[in-house]
């Protein structure tokens, strides 16, 4: 039982770093403003760090992919990249929501 729990450890650790050993580092996804307070130029800027933010994890993915085209694919760190990238999105269009709803 030990003797699986290390190599599982190893295992994940190997994978967790081939990503950063190919050089492919993925970004910290920006805060959000409050939909319902956000001044118009608030709302803006959350909008253009979202969208950059979007332009870097698919670059990220790109050297992911890359990256794996020698050999395994990191795909856990890619599943969890392009999942984050979606809660992200989601996240702002309910606020941008709020916001144009406060707005008209």
């Amino acid at each position: 039982m030990k003797t699986a729990l290390l190599f599982a450890s190893a295992l994940l650790s190997l994978t967790a770093t081939s990503a950063f050993a190919a050089g492919c580092e993925q970004g910290t996804p920006p805060s959000l403003v409050d939909g319902a307070t956000a001044s118009q130029e608030q709302m803006a800027e959350t909008m253009k760090a979202v969208k950059a933010y979007i332009v870097a994890t698919e670059e990220y993915q790109a050297c992911l992919e890359a990256a794996g085209r020698g050999g395994k694919m990191d795909l856990e760190a890619y599943n969890k990249s392009a999942a984050r990238m979606e809660a992200l999105a989601a996240d702002f269009n309910k606020q941008l929501k709020t916001f144009k709803a406060r707005n008209g």
